[in-house]
Parts: structure tokens; C-alpha cells; sequence
């Protein structure tokens, strides 16, 4: 194993934000509302349906108010990672739920 970046083979402006204010900034106020669209919500859902076991624990990073786990899809457990309290509180598949800022700080509470 080696200890290289897994970004380099991207060319350094692939990861340039447009905006490179604080995110705390744009998650002070509560947004219920999806980022992506119906065919990209289906997508995901294939994906999680496919790549996700289920009856396990599943972290979801970034989360908010919808995590786009596939319907009836069973889990043990789901804990959300986000940056508005709100929106987790308002996710009906998130169990528990931690508010924490990976930008900030990059380790997992």
C-alpha cells in the first residue's frame, strides 16, 4: 500500500470550488429540498440497491433530509454525518445523526 494522494491523477482544477466561502456559512439555514434530479434520485437507488448490503449499519456522509436509500430497503441501522441539524431531524431512514463539519475537521467523530 502507499500513502498516495488518490486526487493526483486529477488535474488540480477538477477540485476548485466556485464558491470558496465557509460551507457553515450555506448550511446555517435549513434546505428541504433535493440537489438532484429524479433520474440521478433513481440512479442512486439502483446503485444502493445493488452495492449496499442489507440488515448492516450505514453511515451516510453528507447527509440531510432524504438519504435515497431504495424503498423497503432494510438496514440495521442508519446514522447520518451532515451540517444542519434540521435536515437530518426531518429524514424519515436516518436512526441517529451526528452534526459535524469534515471540511473543519476531517476525521469521523
Amino acid at each position: 500500500m502507499t500513502d498516495q494522494n488518490p486526487t493526483q491523477s486529477f488535474p488540480e482544477n477538477y477540485f476548485q470550488r466556485a464558491d470558496g466561502s465557509d460551507d457553515r456559512l450555506f448550511y446555517t439555514q435549513p434546505r428541504l429540498l433535493v440537489h438532484i434530479d429524479d433520474h440521478a434520485i433513481a440512479a442512486i437507488r439502483s446503485f444502493f440497491q445493488e452495492h449496499l448490503p442489507q440488515n448492516a449499519t450505514i453511515l451516510d456522509l453528507m447527509s440531510s433530509w432524504r438519504s435515497h436509500l431504495p424503498d423497503g430497503f432494510l438496514t440495521e441501522k442508519v446514522v447520518g454525518l451532515g451540517m444542519n441539524d434540521v435536515e437530518m431531524r426531518e429524514n424519515p431512514q436516518l436512526d441517529e445523526w451526528v452534526v459535524h463539519d469534515l471540511n473543519s475537521d476531517p476525521h469521523l467523530p
